[in-house]
């Protein structure tokens, strides 16, 4: 009761100061309020024992808030908040009954702001808390072991009071015992348990505007500086030549083209009077100008002067994505010919003896090999895949290596011929693409043997 009769006079005194203020200044600023959301860093003071100690931590709240402006320089904010503030003990409990977890409140702070500039505000006043509800680690307390109600006073300060948003940090002094009934804390003569700490957080104004005084205009006096014929008082360009459809300035120019708005008929895009004032038209839409476009009427790229990119071998596969722009080809092969026929006939010539990476043709015809030269001395692009084959007789372990060496033979044999290295790759398929059928000797004869595969790089 004490407590309360403390806080209830803090905050007549303050309303008193307020209720003063008011009498000889008006308020600049309305009624606003908003959301807010802070950090708690608290603890229980206790008293008489020093052995129950409390360590400040951390818990947090949010609500919403209203301020009645009393002044120019003092308000008054009520808020509203749920808070949840944790009681941590800075060593283990003489008792394992010593209470240490969260305690849940339903706060009111009543708050009263002295506006000391436009953006800092000191705050004080009262704070009355209701309990709500309890969570503990260490024994079965219940919010029944807590008063009800507890009084506190506050104050601190507040950056960018009237902006949207507010910063603000207060400290907090209990003013009320919280231990109370059968409540298992160290209950020695004397001892109370008292909320103290400091909250921290911001506040967003989701209304409230700036009350302006009105402002006295002296009667004007029929003074024409521009000479337009309309008197300075209603011309909001006095100072040059207007017409009475725009208040007394020129026409105006909306785009700063050089053409007014009333001969414009782009007026909020700058462009030429040969077109109006609107831009050099672009007909296909490709972002070219017409001027500039060499395909005025074709959507193309500014690389190609406006045109679409050119296909000049008219296959159908444009320059850009064609190795062979300047031979028909087919997509399959990036706009390049089918080389398969050619190379698939080469590849007959290299046979290998069963189970070896030797020639079944120990001189194979010259004329195998040229054609495949001629390709790749014809077309730069080309690579070529070789890839290795065998027939069924034996395993992985065995079909593997040796389509690897008959790949790689076949390979060395074109790095003779001059081919260089990068443009032939080797791969061991050993038995499992077999081109024939291995029932039968003539089949599993021609199953060991290569196969070339074409490719074009970048």
């Amino acid at each position: 009761m004490k407590n309360l009769k403390l806080m209830s006079l803090t905050v007549a005194i303050l309303m008193f100061a307020a209720t003063a203020f008011s009498q000889t200044e008006k308020p600049k600023y309305g009624v606003s309020g908003g959301l807010l959301g802070a950090a708690n860093y608290t603890k229980f003071r206790t008293t008489k024992l020093n052995t129950i100690d409390y360590k400040n931590d951390w818990g947090y709240a949010f609500g919403g808030y209203l301020n009645f402006p009393l002044s120019s320089v003092i308000s008054f904010e009520p808020q509203i908040q749920l808070s949840w503030l944790k009681y941590n003990l800075n060593a283990t409990p003489v008792s394992p009954k010593q209470f240490n977890g969260t305690l849940q409140y339903f706060s009111i702070p009543l708050l009263f702001k002295l506006h000391a500039s436009k953006n800092f505000a000191f705050i004080l006043g009262g704070q009355v808390d209701f309990t709500g509800s309890i969570s503990t680690q260490t024994s079965n307390f219940t919010k029944d072991m807590f008063i009800k109600q507890g009084n506190a006073v506050t104050g601190g300060f507040e950056l960018f009071p009237h902006s949207t948003i507010q910063l603000y940090a207060r400290y907090i002094y209990g003013l009320s015992d919280y231990k109370y009934g059968s409540n298992p804390n160290v209950n020695i003569l004397g001892q109370q348990y008292f909320n103290q700490g400091i909250q921290a957080g911001l506040k967003i104004k989701l209304f409230g505007k700036v009350k302006t005084a009105p402002v006295v205009v002296a009667a004007p006096v029929a003074i024409d500086t521009d000479g337009d014929g309309i008197v300075d008082s209603l011309d909001k360009c006095p100072t040059v030549p207007g017409v009475a459809k725009y208040q007394g300035c020129p026409v105006p120019d909306t785009d700063k083209d050089g053409i007014n708005d009333e001969n414009d008929k782009c007026p909020t895009v700058p462009g030429l009077a040969k077109y109006q004032g609107c831009p050099v038209p672009d007909t296909d839409k490709d972002g070219i100008n017409d001027e500039q476009d060499k395909c005025p009427t074709v959507p193309g790229l500014a690389k190609y002067q406006g045109c679409p990119i050119p296909d000049t071998d008219g296959d159908g596969i444009n320059d850009e994505q064609d190795k062979c722009p300047n031979e028909a080809g087919v997509a399959a092969y990036q706009g390049c010919p089918d080389l398969t026929p050619v190379l698939n006939e080469a590849a007959k010539s290299f046979y290998f003896v069963i189970n070896t990476a030797k020639y079944l043709d120990a001189k194979i015809a010259k004329s195998k090999f040229d054609p495949v030269l001629d390709l790749m001395t014809k077309y730069p692009k080309l690579n070529l895949t070789i890839e290795g084959n065998t027939d069924n007789s034996g395993n992985d372990k065995i079909n593997d290596p040796l389509s690897q060496k008959r790949a790689d033979a076949v390979k060395k044999a074109f790095e003779e011929k001059g081919i260089s290295a990068d443009r032939l790759t080797t791969v061991a398929n050993g038995s499992k693409k077999p081109l024939n059928d291995n029932k039968t000797k003539e089949g599993r004869k021609l199953n060991r043997n290569v196969t070339l595969v074409p490719s074009f790089k970048d």
